[in-house]
């Protein structure tokens, strides 16, 4: 039933041609409309080599002519995009509390959701039953021969290789739980799994923010944790471990936080931080409070800003980024509260000479970040040229060719 990942789109680095593909396919997607003339040049391609990548991915399905350019002296260029309809993705997101799931085509719309609240801190179990009901009811939403893939963000850290969660900080049962294979037995669909802040950060560069830049660092908010995803020259960077961008367990002073473990950011600014100081239902009166500016919650923000600025800083410092997006399941109002914050506070802890610091704003796929991230999962693997994961994960051969007009 699968064919290889080369199949699909032929990404594999050691074919200029496939390379090229994915690359024209990747940049029509962030661009469009864009024409061929748009295509050479911004790729440094040949005219000849872009239209017969053009002419194939349309004779393939993925890519549409949207007609002539109106308003132009001479011969009017084509217009390029994508056929959203060509393929769709399933994307499942487990956080503590919570398992969502969206089916997206491949311009990002949603075609159907569904969310489902758990028990605080739930077994594997659950867990992985909640997401297979989820995941089989959300792929009769669409042809089933036009899914090429179930993309899946968790909790972490995570084994990339095994598909598995390592552990998580709230709950002790949670250790080497497979979850990439049980899923793939479920859905009888290749499964591509992220940490939820990764994932985030890729929806942010496939649909959000992130694709007007080069370089940013993605922070997202969960319903306890804090985690961070990197881009770096357009291509997510997920480390020796895979693992990498850990940006919640940011160590912020040189001791324990009293519990006999490290000091980490995680435990002053985070959905977990505002439990202990509020109680487990904050969350739910999280966004009356801010509107109030009940005086204990005003306090909290202006605690946690600065430490949320040192590690900020420290962060561009260290990479000199573009931009850093902020993001996640918190409501955003509190998002608006702490960005405030921090944006008044940052100047001053930059080095003396620091030419540019990098801009801080919201992400703009809101509340869906990390499921809209993990839809996008199948796509920017399948899709993007040289990704971090393409170039180590075996597991991608396993990539399903869509109906839409064949492999790629």
């Amino acid at each position: 039933m699968h064919q290889p990942l080369d199949a699909l789109i032929g990404v594999q680095m050691s074919q200029s041609g496939g390379f090229n593909r994915a690359r024209v396919f990747e940049l029509i997607h962030l661009f469009e409309p864009v024409s061929r003339a748009e295509i050479a040049a911004r790729l440094d391609l040949t005219s000849a080599t872009v239209s017969n990548i053009v002419s194939e991915l349309i004779s393939r399905g993925y890519v549409t002519q949207l007609g002539r350019r109106g308003n132009h002296r001479g011969q009017p260029a084509i217009e390029l995009g994508i056929k959203a309809d060509a393929a769709y993705t399933v994307g499942l997101h487990f956080e503590h509390g919570s398992v969502a799931g969206i089916v997206a085509d491949l311009k990002g719309t949603v075609i159907s959701r569904q969310r489902v609240a758990l028990a605080p801190l739930p077994s594997p179990r659950i867990v992985l039953d909640a997401l297979i009901h989820m995941g089989l009811e959300l792929i009769q939403q669409v042809e089933f021969s036009k899914i090429i893939g179930i993309g899946l963000a968790t909790v972490g850290p995570i084994d990339q290789a095994a598909g598995s969660v390592t552990r998580t900080d709230y709950t002790s049962d949670w250790d080497d739980v497979a979850m990439r294979g049980p899923l793939r037995e479920a859905f009888e669909l290749p499964v591509f799994m992220d940490n939820n802040a990764t994932a985030g950060a890729i929806g942010e560069y496939w649909y959000g923010r992130g694709r007007s830049y080069q370089n940013f660092l993605y922070v997202g908010f969960y319903s306890i944790g804090l985690g961070g995803g990197l881009v770096l020259n357009k291509r997510v960077y997920r480390g020796t471990g895979l693992n990498a961008a850990e940006f919640g367990h940011m160590l912020v002073s040189a001791g324990t936080d009293g519990m006999n473990s490290p000091d980490y950011l995680e435990n002053y600014v985070s959905g977990h931080a505002l439990r202990i100081e509020f109680g487990d239902d904050i969350l739910d009166t999280l966004d009356d409070r801010i509107n109030n500016n009940e005086p204990a919650m005003m306090q909290w923000l202006d605690s946690a800003s600065h430490v949320f600025a040192n590690a900020l800083v420290s962060v561009d410092h260290l990479l000199d980024l573009e931009t850093i997006i902020v993001g996640g399941q918190l409501p955003p109002r509190f998002f608006k509260a702490l960005l405030e914050r921090v944006e008044d506070v940052l100047d001053p802890l930059y080095m003396h000479g620091w030419t540019r610091r990098s801009t801080l704003q919201m992400g703009n796929t809101g509340l869906d970040s990390a499921v809209m991230g993990a839809a996008t999962l199948p796509i920017y693997d399948a899709f993007s040229p040289d990704s971090e994961r393409g170039k180590s994960q075996p597991y991608l051969n396993s990539v399903r060719v869509s109906a839409a007009g064949g492999p790629m």
